[in-house]
């Protein structure tokens, strides 16, 4: 009895090396799951979840607004009518500051070559304006400063002569200009206002 239990243990003992030994075969090396850094090294934050999901967010909301500047059509106008449109809406916003219609208005314009020597052109602008009864230059030349700075526009103004003539330059965003000249002479008071458009783009 003793040497079949004897048998049948050493037979047990041999199953389980085998078992055992079999345990710890493997076709493949193990592989170890990546781990995320901790907090206090380095790159620890950037790669949780949450922020991954942030990067990737913005980088898309990057490439849809370049995709809609590149894509939207530009608001400068690049015609002759949408340049002459411009100029016209400017002197047109000057004149209602006065605070009576002029009397009488006279408006000369011209189209001429752009100034840098290319083939496109530039629309050019004066008015001359008698103003009503009562009018005050420096009361207007105020309000009329103040409304276009109001609107973000940068106005410089000087006087002249004895009769308190005063000029002023407004010029807004776009950088088309308005030139004012306000004259009280002898035969009345005038204001003169000119103004040169930006140069056409037949190429926009």
């Amino acid at each position: 009895m003793s040497g079949v239990n004897d048998g049948g243990g050493a037979g047990g003992q041999r199953e389980s090396d085998r078992g055992g030994s079999l345990q710890h075969f493997r076709l493949l090396p193990r592989r170890k799951l990546p781990k995320l850094p901790g907090k206090d090294e380095p790159w620890g934050g950037l790669l949780k979840p949450a922020t991954l999901i942030s990067i990737g967010i913005a980088v898309v909301l990057v490439a849809a607004v370049w995709i809609g500047i590149a894509t939207a059509r530009p608001s400068t106008p690049t015609t002759l009518d949408g340049v002459t449109a411009e100029v016209t809406a400017q002197m047109d916003d000057l004149t209602a500051t006065l605070p009576a219609p002029p009397v009488s208005t006279t408006d000369t314009p011209v189209v001429q070559e752009c100034p840098d020597g290319s083939a496109e052109q530039q629309y050019s602008l004066e008015r001359v304006m008698v103003p009503a009864d009562g009018f005050v230059p420096t009361s207007w030349a105020q309000a009329a400063r103040e409304h276009f700075e109001a609107l973000g526009w940068t106005v410089r103004s000087d006087t002249f002569g004895e009769r308190g003539g005063i000029t002023m330059t407004l010029v807004g965003r776009n950088l088309v200009p308005l030139a004012v000249t306000i004259d009280p002479a002898d035969t009345g008071t005038t204001i003169t206002v000119q103004s040169d458009s930006r140069c056409t783009d037949s190429a926009g």
